[in-house]
């Protein structure tokens, strides 16, 4: 025989305590299905009716649910602490900011000065070698070295030179030139072949770089020489490039001097490349035929004048010792002094002019 009272039917508390579970369900389902992204519902059958306990029943994110108890207290709020720096931290930050500020600063002043042009005494000079003048050698009707490189010297602190190419300059005319000048060189009186050294004053300028090429002089080989400069009171940079091609128009001679010049323009040419101005000094032992060898497929210009503009047009009186630069050069107070063959310095004149270097970018 069953059990009767298993078929007891539920009292009504256990009634109440299933509808309780099922009807905040029932709420919250309808609220979402209603497109309610949370809901919160009063449940009726909490057991103090005045302060019901509240729930969210429904929270729609992404597609899905979730549910999560509302606190009534506010969710507490921890303050942020504030940065602090170690002393060595605080002393790289100042660093740092005292160098971007001094970049910054760099930065201006170059640009100033790239904005300014600047001028410089440029001159040209063959000293005549010392072994010209000395026994054996082809001017023994002149004076020796020792008496003639002095009196050069004197010339050149007339013109107010800052820069100078010499040519057959041997390592005992270098030395008595540098030490009454001043002035420093590259290669210099200890270079195996010393003879194309480029001088400067060094309270003006400061070498950058410096190397040479070669081409044939006479009957051999010799070096020419390049030199970057950098102006000290601008900052600013330029090359020049001083030569000595072969002498004498035979063929052979002709030959070689010709192809020196043409070196010579693929040399400046490619340190064009640069942006930077070029000069170009030497004893080219030539006049006319140099100037329209050289000029134009460089596009430089003479300081003794001339154009090579629509067709070659050299100027009217030019020796065979020359200064040209690059287009953003340009040059006034040219001089031919005559003094130095009048007087026996040398059997070339020293030519002198004021170069000017034009805003970089211009």
């Amino acid at each position: 025989m069953s059990d009767p009272s298993k078929h007891r039917a539920e009292t009504p508390r256990a009634s109440g305590s299933l509808v309780r579970r099922l009807v905040p369900a029932i709420i919250a389902a309808v609220l979402v299905t209603g497109g309610v992204t949370a809901a919160a519902v009063v449940d009726p059958f909490a057991d103090d009716p005045v302060e019901p306990t509240r729930r969210t029943v429904g929270m729609s994110i992404g597609g899905a649910m979730t549910a999560q108890l509302l606190e009534d207290a506010p969710q507490p709020v921890v303050a942020g602490e504030k940065l602090r720096l170690t002393k060595a931290r605080k002393a790289e930050l100042k660093r740092l900011e005292e160098q971007r500020k001094a970049r910054l600063k760099a930065e201006r002043i170059a640009a100033k000065r790239a904005a300014q042009p600047f001028s410089f005494q440029i001159a040209s000079f063959n000293v005549l070698g010392s072994n010209h003048t000395g026994p054996g050698g082809a001017r023994r009707n002149f004076p020796a070295a020792g008496t003639r490189t002095p009196q050069g010297v004197g010339v050149l602190r007339s013109h107010g030179t800052d820069i100078v190419g010499l040519q057959e300059a041997k390592p005992d005319q270098l030395g008595t030139i540098m030490r009454m000048t001043g002035f420093v060189g590259y290669p210099g009186p200890g270079a195996a072949d010393p003879d194309n050294t480029v001088l400067w004053d060094p309270s003006r300028f400061e070498l950058v770089s410096g190397s040479t090429f070669p081409i044939v002089f006479m009957n051999r080989t010799r070096p020419q020489t390049i030199v970057r400069l950098r102006d000290k009171p601008t900052q600013r940079e330029f090359y020049v490039v001083n030569m000595h091609p072969s002498a004498g128009h035979d063929a052979r001679n002709t030959s070689t001097r010709v192809a020196g010049w043409r070196r010579g323009v693929a040399e400046v040419n490619a340190l064009r490349q640069s942006g930077l101005p070029v000069l170009v000094t030497g004893d080219m032992n030539d006049r006319a035929a140099f100037f329209c060898a050289f000029l134009p497929p460089t596009g430089f210009v003479a300081a003794v004048g001339g154009s090579t503009s629509g067709g070659c047009r050299p100027p009217g009186r030019m020796p065979v010792d020359w200064i040209v630069g690059s287009p953003d050069v340009s040059f006034s107070g040219y001089v031919i002094d005559e003094s130095t063959v009048n007087r026996r310095i040398s059997d070339h004149f020293y030519i002198s002019a004021t170069a000017t270097v034009a805003p970089a970018g211009d």
